[in-house]
């Protein structure tokens, strides 16, 4: 496959779950940003044949929806559009010219089951015949003050449409929204750690504190290990699911902590409680911990196509780079109580060393940034694939968990 990409940036409702993902089209030479309008058909053409045909739908965006931008001719054209209507939003851009021909083509998208987007909406006397064939409605929050976005708000309320509001970049902001009653939230909020200060841990983070504590000391023998996990019922209960799951498929039942040790490993089932253990963060969106997970694998993933060492220490570094979102505190502060060997501190705090250099990949390819996105020589489909991989591994362990 060439080095072309699908970028992906979630999209979520109101109870922080995913609704869909925006789909944009990237390069491994360039950003989308770089496009002329010349260029921007055949960025969309790209994008569909990448996404739906070479690449599955169902690998990038699961049972979600796929937010889709086009350009006109894709708009206007009746043999254009080779996709079936479900779960794919179509996004009208807003540079789009508003004509007969552009509203036919709604009309006629809409008839075939699509979901109509408007994207980037800012209002205008002139988009008045699109209001009522758009399903969704997109605001850019950073181009209005917080008036124009209430009065925004207000105008659009007469409409059936929901509203989505995008470029949301803290859960401030998200929170602000949602009381607008905006129904979508687009952005890398989430990513972004709202940090809680002057205030103590509560008891139920400093108890999984002390318990990662013991996960992640490398002088922890294999009894301590099994009390650990066996004096907290719920992580016992998950490992012990998991593991009888059709996920590893083994073949006999596996009844105690000990057993999960001996066929797991020590170092790999420090990997999985620990992961288990963030994953009972109940006060924290789930979506938060899917992230978690998903960094982690793909850093572990990215350490086994490069052939390096260690490559648990890549999972725990992926997995604990969340830990800031997780706990609201700064990181710095949160890892200082955990026997973390000096690599994985340096990689958590400072992206530095050979780890540090793939959780510094994934950072970048959590927000689509390509341009940064490398690891040692692994070529942009590696990167691709250990993504893809990363993503699909995550929503198995949440489905069975």
């Amino acid at each position: 496959m060439a080095d072309i990409f699908v970028g992906k940036q979630p999209i979520y409702n109101q109870n922080l779950g995913v609704y869909g993902y925006e789909l944009l089209f990237r390069s491994g030479h360039q950003n989308a940003a770089s496009f002329d309008i010349a260029s921007a058909d055949s960025a969309t053409s790209t994008t569909i044949i990448n996404s739906f045909m070479d690449m599955g739908l169902d690998k990038l965006v699961g049972n979600r929806k796929a937010f889709l931008n086009l350009t006109e001719y894709f708009l206007t054209d009746d043999n254009a559009m080779p996709l079936m209507p479900e779960n794919v939003v179509l996004e009208v851009l807003e540079d789009i010219e508003v004509n007969k021909s552009l509203v036919r083509g709604l009309v006629g998208l809409k008839k075939r089951g699509f979901t109509i987007a408007l994207d980037d909406y800012i209002y205008n006397p002139a988009h008045k015949p699109m209001l009522p064939l758009a399903s969704i409605i997109k605001i850019d929050i950073m181009q209005l003050d917080e008036k124009e976005l209430i009065k925004h708000v207000k105008q659009l309320s007469k409409y059936k449409a929901s509203l989505l509001a995008e470029k949301i970049e803290t859960l401030d902001e998200f929170e602000f929204c949602q009381d607008l009653g905006f129904e979508f939230f687009q952005g890398y909020f989430l990513s972004k750690p709202r940090i809680v200060k002057g205030e103590s841990l509560p008891t139920n983070k400093l108890s999984l504190l002390n318990l990662l504590a013991i996960l992640q000391n490398p002088d922890s023998d294999t009894e301590e290990l099994e009390e650990a996990i066996s004096f907290d019922v719920a992580i016992s209960y998950k490992i012990l699911k998991l593991i009888n799951s059709a996920f590893f498929n083994t073949q006999s039942k596996i009844e105690s902590i000990r057993q999960a040790i001996v066929m797991l490993g020590r170092n790999q089932l420090r990997s999985w409680a620990s992961m288990l253990a963030l994953s009972n963060l109940e006060d924290r969106p789930s979506e938060m911990m899917h992230l978690a997970m998903t960094r982690a694998k793909m850093c572990e993933l990215l350490a086994e196509k490069a052939h390096q060492a260690s490559q648990e220490s890549y999972f725990t570094v992926g997995l604990f780079s969340a830990l800031d979102i997780l706990m609201e505190r700064e990181l710095v502060e949160v890892i200082k109580p955990l026997p973390l060997s000096e690599d994985v501190v340096a990689a958590l705090l400072h992206k530095k060393g050979v780890i540090g250099e793939a959780l510094k990949c994934v950072l970048a390819y959590e927000v689509s940034d390509f341009e940064n996105a490398q690891f040692q020589n692994l070529s942009a489909n590696d990167l691709f694939v250990a993504n893809v991989e990363a993503v699909s591994w995550s929503n198995m362990v949440v489905d069975t968990l």
